[in-house]
């Protein structure tokens, strides 16, 4: 009796598991097959009605079909370094390399190689695939992780300082300071600014400007937050003598890589408005503000920030605000910006224009 089960173990090593490889590669090749081919019932045929793409999220068996025929993956394929790692009568465990010559997502040229880990299952005697794992192949170490930017910090300090003298026929100084400080305690963000101009030619103070502002946000989700927003401006080089604005409004981030950002702000608020002449302003206001982030390189920022508003009763009094920047790191905590600023009041106040424009340069110190 031992000898005849002995005899029929190794029977099965030597005439089973050849067949039975032989069967998961051949499933291998039909499966990616169909995908050349972009047949969805074939590619129904060959999948677990549990199956799932493992990934974060998972991808789900409807989904994935409906990506398979739509996607590109060119009409040829290659399937190598086949090896079933495990395998038991009705489950099998089989690891391959795929290589495609198209870019799914936009269908040009392309060598794709995916290393893939499929998990089979036996159902009424035909192999089907219950999961599938698939990653880049050829990258050594990278390959067994994703690199994602670490998370942005609790706090964020920084201090500026510009300064433009002229003499001769005109003796002008104008010098500017600003501050900023963010704080990230969790789902809350507060942001916090002030910033100074002043223009003295002579021993005369010709104008200056003032802003201080704080924001509260809150995020909903990764993309999405509500804010609460308060700001304090004097601009006596627009006839300003001061201005209150408190507003709330909800945030939307629409664009994230690496490269390259955009978030809208749209809300609305009340805004009281004191000027040098005429009468003073208070109106309810509609604000929308878009900012656009640009890392250039790891040590040169472009940041854009434009900002429309408007009194919802009287829309000819809308506003303009854009500022553009170029941040240079000099070092871990110093750095050099260029800044381009448009401001435009479609009513200014009596007596001045409806746009100013300043252009600066200032050090920039992060602590």
């Amino acid at each position: 009796m031992l000898v005849r089960r002995l005899a029929l173990f190794f029977a099965f090593i030597l005439f089973a598991s050849p067949t039975l490889a032989q069967d998961l590669q051949t499933a291998e090749q039909q499966l990616a097959a169909a995908l050349a081919q972009k047949d969805a019932a074939a590619i129904e045929r060959f999948l677990a009605p549990e199956f799932v793409l493992r990934g974060s999220p998972n991808v789900p068996r409807e989904t994935w079909i409906k990506n398979a025929i739509t996607l590109c993956w060119g009409d040829t394929f290659d399937i190598s370094d086949l090896t079933i790692v495990q395998q038991t009568d009705d489950t099998a465990i089989v690891s391959l390399l795929m290589t495609t010559y198209r870019d799914p997502m936009t269908c040009n040229p392309a060598t794709i190689r995916s290393l893939l880990t499929d998990v089979w299952t036996r159902i009424d005697g035909t192999w089907r695939l219950a999961l599938r794992h698939s990653g880049p192949a050829g990258q050594g170490i990278a390959g067994q992780f994703a690199k994602t930017a670490p998370p942005p910090p609790r706090w964020e300090r920084s201090a500026e300082l510009s300064m433009v003298a002229t003499g001769g026929n005109s003796d002008t100084q104008t010098v500017g300071a600003g501050m900023a400080i963010i704080w990230r305690p969790g789902v809350w963000t507060t942001r916090s600014r002030a910033a100074f101009v002043r223009s003295v030619t002579g021993d005369r103070v010709t104008a200056e400007s003032l802003v201080a502002e704080i924001r509260q946000s809150r995020a909903l989700t990764r993309r999405a937050d509500i804010f609460g927003r308060a700001e304090y401006r004097v601009d006596r080089f627009a006839g300003i003598s001061d201005r209150i604005t408190a507003e709330g409004g909800f945030g939307w981030l629409l664009i994230q890589r690496p490269a390259h950002s955009v978030k809208v702000d749209g809300g609305g608020g009340l805004t009281h408005e004191s000027r040098l002449a005429g009468d003073s302003l208070t109106f309810a206001s509609a604000t929308i503000t878009s900012l656009y982030k640009w890392q250039i390189s790891s040590t040169t920022t472009l940041n854009e920030e434009a900002t429309i508003s408007t009194d919802v009763t009287r829309f000819q009094g809308w506003r303009l605000q854009n500022g553009l920047n170029l941040a240079h790191n000099l070092t871990r905590i110093l750095a050099i910006r260029i800044s381009h600023e448009l401001k435009h009041v479609n009513r200014p106040v009596p007596g001045f224009r409806k746009t100013d424009t300043v252009v600066s340069a200032a050090l920039v110190t992060k602590f």
